[in-house]
């Protein structure tokens, strides 16, 4: 196989490639294009731009390809055909690098199971009783809560984030027992601590938290923990920890206001800058799409602790899952 690797030229030489007037030993030159539009430079390596292989080629038999890691240029003759001497042209086409939050933004216009859950930070979610919202993330199936905006990443850069969760429970655990009813904190939380540095994080087995009074049972996630893949795919993020001190007429809105709030049990943090946490009570509610008795926007002008008797409400929510799941907000009133 003939292969030959070109590597990204000065400006002064890919203009001229560019033109057609390169003349050095080879016939061979090149037209660069991004987004479309022809250029006489290469994208850098750190312009988020991606080889578009699909519109790429070249005359005369060649084909082209290109090498992400020495950002360089290949081109393979082994089939090459050359017709009256003519050189051979390759037209290179580069697109800016679609993130998995553009592409899932992309769908809104086309796809009934996502909409803007209408705050102030405008997220993307995903509703319905079973949307198409399956990703495999750690060689097992994830689902994709929604695009979240204005996510601080711990240092007050806020970007966008993809938020997901776990399609099956990884178990049955306490998520504090530090006495008897635990300290109603996340930042200290048993099952915080499993999630972020414990058996779960690090893909062993162990002891979790499991009832009251610092109890455990045996936990085995050698097979279901993060991988070191996955692990490279999460960052930190500031999760917002504020509470409610009531429960039982709270709306999605009022619960996500509040716990982006500053209140908190006594002496609790509003924040904490982690990876893994939980759902907030307000994903589940922005999570359903109503149904043909009770739309969706009853169903969000409704309290959370009603759903019970409104069967459309949680039966087209697929953040339901017909058992208690724990939230990552903390109880506001007590512990």
């Amino acid at each position: 196989m003939n292969l030959y690797r070109f590597a990204v030229f000065t400006e002064e030489k890919q203009f001229n490639v560019i033109n057609g007037q390169y003349q050095d030993p080879g016939d061979l030159y090149f037209a660069i294009y991004i987004d479309g539009e022809i250029t006489n430079t290469f994208p850098s390596k750190n312009d988020e731009y991606v080889f578009d292989a699909s519109q790429s080629s070249c005359t005369n038999g060649a084909t082209v390809s290109w090498d992400e890691d020495s950002w360089s240029a290949a081109i393979n003759f082994s089939n090459y055909s050359a017709g009256n001497m003519s050189r051979t042209k390759c037209a290179m086409y580069f697109k800016k690098q679609l993130t998995a939050a553009d592409y899932i933004t992309s769908l809104v216009d086309t796809s009934t199971e996502l909409v803007y859950d209408e705050t102030a930070d405008n997220n993307l979610r995903y509703i319905g009783a079973d949307p198409n919202n399956y990703v495999l993330f750690n060689n097992e199936l994830w689902r994709i809560i929604g695009v979240m905006n204005n996510i601080d990443d711990g240092t007050g850069k806020k970007e966008t984030r993809l938020k997901i969760i776990r399609d099956e429970s990884i178990g049955n655990y306490s998520w504090d027992n530090k006495g008897e009813n635990g300290e109603n904190d996340w930042t200290t939380a048993s099952l915080q601590t499993v999630l972020n540095s414990g058996a779960y994080y690090n893909r062993t087995s162990g002891e979790c938290p499991y009832g009251q009074n610092g109890a455990t049972t045996s936990c085995d996630f050698t097979s279901t923990g993060l991988t070191e893949d996955a692990k490279s795919l999460i960052s930190n993020a500031v999760w917002n920890l504020g509470g409610s001190n009531t429960y039982n007429d709270v709306t999605a809105s009022m619960f996500y206001e509040r716990e982006r709030g500053t209140g908190v049990y006594s002496g609790r943090s509003t924040t904490w800058t982690g990876q893994i946490g939980l759902i907030y009570p307000s994903d589940y509610g922005y999570a359903t799409s109503g149904g043909s008795g009770i739309d969706r926007a009853e169903c969000l002008a409704s309290v959370l602790y009603n759903w019970d008797n409104l069967s459309d409400c949680y039966n087209n929510d697929w953040l339901y899952i017909g058992a208690s799941q724990w939230t990552i907000t903390q109880n506001f009133a007590y512990i």
